[in-house]
């Protein structure tokens, strides 16, 4: 009787293309990617230290969630998004991570909002020293953070998806000066009313977060970028 194809060994190449796609979606959704930067995958398996092999499968998956693009020549590159592609994610991520943050309100311990808090904190001094890596790094903390103490995975998986498509417009907050706001950070008002244990707070908290950035994005970006 021939083996069980189904539990063939793995291939190196198959766990070398998922460490690649997880480093690349970590840099996506962190903005450590830009819209319009091109990724060579011989460059990129020069700077990961694999093979080419491994690097294109995981580009290639990426183009086909929507992340990447190709160019006429097969380079994967990142999408600058149109206004509309993007309101639509912004109008998504709305939804979904109110509906997580009003779930977290129900859920969160002590120690999961002393939690946040201390990501906030970093934040803020990031702001301060006008430090946009810093901003960015602690901001998907604390909105992946609340997502995690709510308990939806699959909630979780559809965010960071549009997270991996949106991150790259996401970095270009840092390039536009912006004071903190007299109102204060709308995650303070989240911390609030997680402390409070009020959904309804946290989900207004979290979409006031997500319409004030995308108000300052959205003029930057070309009706018809593609």
């Amino acid at each position: 009787m021939p083996p069980d194809a189904t539990f063939a060994p793995v291939d190196r190449d198959e766990t070398l293309a998922e460490k690649v796609y997880a480093r690349l979606r970590s840099a996506l959704v962190g903005g450590r990617l830009v819209p319009g930067q091109k990724l060579v995958h011989r460059q990129l398996a020069q700077d990961l230290g694999v093979s080419p092999t491994p690097v294109r499968e995981a580009l290639l998956r990426l183009v086909s969630e929507g992340a990447l693009d190709l160019d006429a020549r097969g380079i994967a590159w990142v999408p600058r998004l149109p206004r509309d592609r993007y309101a639509e994610i912004m109008e998504l991520r709305e939804e979904l991570e109110g509906r997580a943050a009003a779930r977290a309100a129900t859920l969160a311990t002590p120690a999961d909002i002393a939690a946040l808090r201390a990501i906030h904190a970093r934040l803020m001094k990031g702001r301060r020293a006008e430090d946009g890596a810093i901003v960015l790094a602690e901001n998907e903390r604390f909105h992946f953070g609340v997502i995690a103490i709510a308990r939806m995975p699959v909630l979780q998986r559809v965010v960071e998806n549009l997270w991996t498509q949106v991150g790259p417009t996401i970095s270009l907050l840092s390039s536009v000066p912006r004071k903190i706001s007299p109102a204060g950070h709308p995650h303070d008002d989240l911390l609030k009313a997680l402390e409070a244990r009020d959904p309804a707070a946290a989900r207004a908290a979290v979409e006031r977060d997500l319409r004030e950035h995308a108000a300052i994005v959205a003029p930057l970006l070309d009706p018809a970028a593609s």
